[in-house]
């Protein structure tokens, strides 16, 4: 007879154990040889349960860190003390900043977007000041990768895009992970559910008025339920593959931007540009934008840039406000204004 407070197989410490360490292989974050860990955990289910995880099964040294975004008022701070509160439950460190989102947005940007700028800032801040691990954790799902997916489809993109949220990154030569994208949302609270482990959900998530929260309370079930019931892992299946293709394409821009670089700054030979393909080229085109940090044309637009780079007349193109892209004298020339300031 089975008790009734046993946890499912499924969810056991035995199956989570191999998940974890599959995946910190996979991923390249273990074996940990003495590195510390930080977790940034919002108080959501996945963030809880991305902690609970790493200090149930990770032998280095685990800390948390926690963005108040100054946005929902009392709920936020509640949520600040809840996580607070399971941190120290732990035993892990936890370092909390509050910010002000709604004041510190910049012209035009969206509220999820300055939220998200300006927690990673944070997150990145308080790493360097306080913690100084070589590796931050994140908590996006399986769920958070297909949706992603789909959003970048439905906007328009190409392969960078369509590879959704990747496993790893590094910003300011620190390595962020993502543990959980082979996991999705609902398994992860049944973790945390079996355990009796509370997490707080963020009010704003239900809010269908954002695009990201219609896509996944709205247009997605309705895809599970209309079209493919494993549309999820399907779109996330996508992701990945077309992950190793992206890799793939970094690997020949890089090589096609260094063979057609010339001189100081973003200067290209307009004969070796010539020489190649119109795809060829477009890669290049992207690298510089890249590297300079610009928005990514549209598909339309950089192929206009592409035509004029091979008609033999000379043009100015005008990337973005402070950016033009300037063919004259056999030279393509990207003229970036905000470099002089």
């Amino acid at each position: 007879m089975t008790n009734k407070n046993e946890i499912p197989y499924e969810y056991s410490d035995y199956v989570l154990k191999k998940y974890f360490h599959e995946t910190g292989i996979k991923q390249g974050w273990l074996p940990e040889n003495n590195k510390s860990a930080l977790i940034a955990i919002s108080g959501g289910g996945d963030s809880v349960a991305l902690l609970w995880l790493f200090k149930k099964f990770y032998k280095g040294t685990v800390f948390a860190i926690h963005v108040n975004h100054g946005i929902r008022d009392s709920e936020a701070d509640n949520d600040e003390e809840f996580v607070k509160n399971f941190a120290v439950s732990l035993g892990v460190p936890i370092m909390s900043i509050k910010i002000n989102v709604p004041s510190e947005k910049l012209k035009g940007e969206s509220l999820e977007t300055a939220a998200r700028r300006l927690r990673l800032q944070n997150i990145l801040k308080g790493n360097r000041n306080f913690f100084h691990c070589e590796n931050i954790f994140l908590g996006h799902n399986r769920d958070d990768l297909a949706e992603t997916v789909l959003f970048n489809i439905l906007r328009g993109t190409g392969i960078r895009g369509s590879v959704g949220i990747t496993e790893s990154s590094e910003i300011e030569g620190i390595k962020f992970y993502r543990p959980l994208l082979g996991l999705r949302r609902e398994f992860l609270r049944e973790i945390l559910r079996v355990r009796n482990i509370s997490w707080h959900e963020d009010c704003t998530n239900s809010d269908t008025k954002y695009t990201r929260n219609f896509i996944r309370l709205k247009l997605l079930p309705r895809i599970e339920k209309k079209i493919n019931s494993a549309a999820v892992d399907h779109l996330a299946d996508f992701g990945e593959e077309m992950r190793h293709v992206r890799e793939n394409e970094n690997l020949l821009s890089e090589k096609l931007f260094n063979i057609a670089v010339c001189g100081e700054g973003y200067i290209f030979d307009r004969k070796t540009l010539k020489s190649l393909t119109e795809n060829e080229i477009s890669l290049i085109i992207r690298e510089a934008g890249r590297r300079l940090n610009l928005k990514t044309l549209s598909r339309r637009r950089c192929n206009e840039l592409v035509k004029l780079i091979l008609n033999p007349e000379n043009f100015i193109f005008q990337w973005c406000k402070d950016v033009t892209v300037e063919g004259k004298n056999g030279k393509i020339t990207f003229n970036d204004e905000r470099r002089n300031l």
